[in-house]
């Protein structure tokens, strides 16, 4: 773990791990459903409050981490105890992680074996396509945090321009007053609290897992940052690009549109990279989380890593993902109320301690249980910032009414 200011990472290698992860075909996805329902204008509008409610706890959670050097399980510790961190918020993350994992294996194993028989007439497993691509892309994973870095340092601009060429073709046979001018569908219209909501929703496990990446950077202001020039930008101009492309294209998959062009060679190349560095982050974070609920030394996280990425590419092998979905989306909902609690924890509460207590602390589990039960009563796409709001409150109000016991562990 690097603890050094000077070796550290600086907000720019931060940003660009997060703006690689940021840049991939679902995140074009939200702006096409924004827009679907909304006024380009307002769409963006509500795509950037929702990212800024995400980049708010992010940033929060980041300085937390710099300053104990801890990841996002460690960091938990204080609120819900060491046993209790470990074994919800561990377990939390590491399972929604590794199926997420699964879900971007799957789906770019299937996309290959459809691109290789449509353009080239030869026919490869969607299975054995989603296995190799998942292996591969776990074993970056499985070397470190250092290669991650490179990876999207190189990555990045591949993917920033093969977007950019994507748009440009698009705007050659229109102009921008298309956009400008484009309303949607009646039928279809968007309450602008619903799509705050989905913005917030769609990148709110990113967010709790800062953790995992800020407490490599050199200082606070680094972390901070890295967190904000690494995910508004890439939110906002994937979301603009998502929604531009579907206005104009009637598709936010850039991958179908180089396909349509007879560039299938360019197509798979934009599918893998795009869907790598944001794969390998749902590795690393899954593999760190798990390390932390078997109890293994920090050494084996190559280990844990290795687990997660071989779990997650047999998931996608098996083609069980499509029954796994509904289970993963709740699994998926309990983990924005982590954040309230970090958060209450470190910054509201201020009762952060790195002498955990080493069971379980009952504040942080009911805090949290409270607000994953306000996500799962509320069907609103807002109730991410519900649960977040909910378990942070709740776990202040219990801190200050219990002062002298909150930091009891049951064994």
């Amino acid at each position: 773990m690097t603890t050094s200011k000077d070796s550290g990472l600086t907000w720019l290698g931060l940003a660009t791990i997060w703006f690689g992860g940021m840049i991939s075909v679902p995140s074009l996805l939200i702006g096409s459903t924004l827009v679907a329902g909304l006024p380009f204008w307002d769409a963006m509008l509500a795509g950037f409050l929702g990212f800024s409610v995400v980049v708010a706890f992010m940033s929060l959670e980041s300085v937390a981490a710099v300053e104990q050097r801890l990841d996002t399980v460690e960091l938990a510790s204080s609120a819900f105890g060491r046993k209790g961190a470990q074994l919800v918020v561990g377990l939390a993350l590491g399972i929604s992680l590794l199926g997420w994992f699964g879900v971007q294996s799957g789906v770019a194993g299937s996309s290959i074996a459809k691109i290789s028989q449509l353009s080239f007439g030869v026919s490869i497993s969607p299975a054995l396509a989603s296995l190799f691509v998942g292996l591969a892309m776990m074993l970056t994973a499985v070397f470190g945090f250092k290669y991650l870095k490179w990876l999207n340092f190189i990555a990045v601009p591949c993917k920033v321009l093969l977007v950019v060429y994507a748009l440009h073709i698009a705007f050659q046979s229109h102009s921008f007053e298309v956009i400008s001018k484009y309303r949607p569908d009646p039928a279809h219209k968007l309450d602008f609290l619903t799509a705050i909501g989905l913005s917030i929703g769609f990148f709110s496990v990113g967010g709790v897992i800062s953790p995992d990446y800020a407490r490599h950077a050199r200082t606070r202001l680094d972390a901070i940052l890295g967190s904000v020039l690494g995910l508004l930008p890439a939110a906002m101009g994937l979301a603009a690009c998502g929604a531009m492309l579907a206005i104009i294209q009637n598709t936010y998959d850039i991958v179908e549109i180089y396909a349509k062009l007879g560039m299938p060679i360019l197509a798979l190349s934009v599918l893998i990279i795009a869907t790598w560095t944001t794969n390998v982050m749902n590795a690393y974070s899954s593999g760190l989380a798990i390390n932390q609920v078997l109890h293994w030394p920090a050494e084996r996280r190559q280990t844990a890593t290795l687990i997660a990425g071989v779990l997650g590419s047999l998931l996608a092998a098996s083609g069980i993902l499509g029954n796994f979905m509904e289970f993963l989306m709740l699994l998926t909902m309990m983990v924005p109320p982590i954040a309230g609690v970090l958060v209450s924890d470190y910054w509201i509460a201020r009762s952060y301690t790195a002498q955990a207590p080493s069971g379980f602390n009952l504040n942080g589990l009911v805090a949290w249980g409270a607000g994953v039960a306000s996500m799962f009563l509320i069907n609103h796409p807002l109730r991410s910032i519900l649960g977040i709001c909910v378990a942070g409150g709740l776990y202040f109000v219990m801190v200050k009414l219990r002062p002298a016991t909150q930091l009891r562990a049951m064994s």
